[in-house]
């Protein structure tokens, strides 16, 4: 389904991707780790097409991404849904108009998007924004401004419009990284609700390994822009850790 071969880039003078390669089935979920500076964000932002990569290829459904033709990207980013961290919404409109936005990546050229672009949603796309809220359980905020939500409804919210696109990947970028224990479980209990029912491949992006543990069955981890690790998540042993980390100190270590 994504496949990644030899992808490279430069940032002032260092690789910060150096030669990764990488393939996720089709309804997959993988862990994506590292330490800071590692290139796991990078990553991620070049497969959705935010960072164009110096050399290599990216593949989604077997099509390459063509980073030089808008339309082409586009069309592929049509595929790819992304959760942030800081959860990109627009605050002082309602969680259903946040939602609603999701639509704009996927529609074409014509009255819908000059409609949805103005903020004018048809019934069906309002409807389908309402399912949406119902899925992740925030349909009693729908017409709350966003600004009034906890961390946990934001990221519910940036949930719902990511799946508002029908995403048929769906990147994660450090999810739960301002979140507490207790709603850090709970969405990625979420993500992976999505995962099994949706069959949307999801990459996700964490810092806390027992979290990698507890959810994951695959992990991938960057050391330096490279792939050093892809293995089952009961592979991932005190040593591979202590090679991936080199003992950084604010890294939650499994316990193997």
């Amino acid at each position: 389904m994504l496949t990644i071969e030899n992808l490279r880039k430069l940032f002032n003078g260092r690789n910060v991707l150096d030669g990764v390669n990488l393939s996720v089935r089709t309804g997959e979920a993988v862990a994506l780790i590292g330490p800071s500076g590692s290139g796991k964000t990078t990553l991620i932002r070049t497969i959705n097409g935010f960072v164009v990569p110096d050399s290599g290829k990216v593949l989604v459904g077997g099509k390459v991404i063509n980073y030089s033709n808008k339309e082409s990207l586009r069309q592929m980013r049509k595929k790819i849904g992304m959760i942030y961290q800081l959860f990109n919404l627009v605050e002082r409109i309602s969680v259903l108009d946040n939602v609603m936005t999701g639509a704009l990546g996927r529609l074409d050229k014509g009255i819908d998007l000059i409609s949805s672009t103005l903020g004018i949603f048809n019934k069906k796309e309002r409807e389908k924004a309402m399912e949406l809220l119902k899925f992740v359980g925030i349909e009693d905020k729908a017409f709350e401004r966003v600004d009034r939500l906890s961390g946990g409804q934001k990221q519910r919210v940036a949930i719902a419009r990511a799946l508002m696109q029908d995403p048929e990947v769906l990147l994660a970028d450090e999810p739960i990284a301002n979140l507490d224990p207790k709603t850090s479980r709970k969405i990625l209990e979420l993500l992976l609700k999505i995962n099994m029912e949706k069959d949307i491949t999801i990459i996700c992006v964490l810092h806390h390994l027992d979290t990698v543990k507890d959810n994951f069955n695959r992990v991938v981890a960057l050391k330096n822009g490279r792939v050093c690790f892809d293995e089952e998540t009961n592979r991932l042993s005190k040593k591979h850790i202590h090679n991936i980390y080199e003992f950084e100190e604010e890294t939650e270590y499994l316990v193997a």
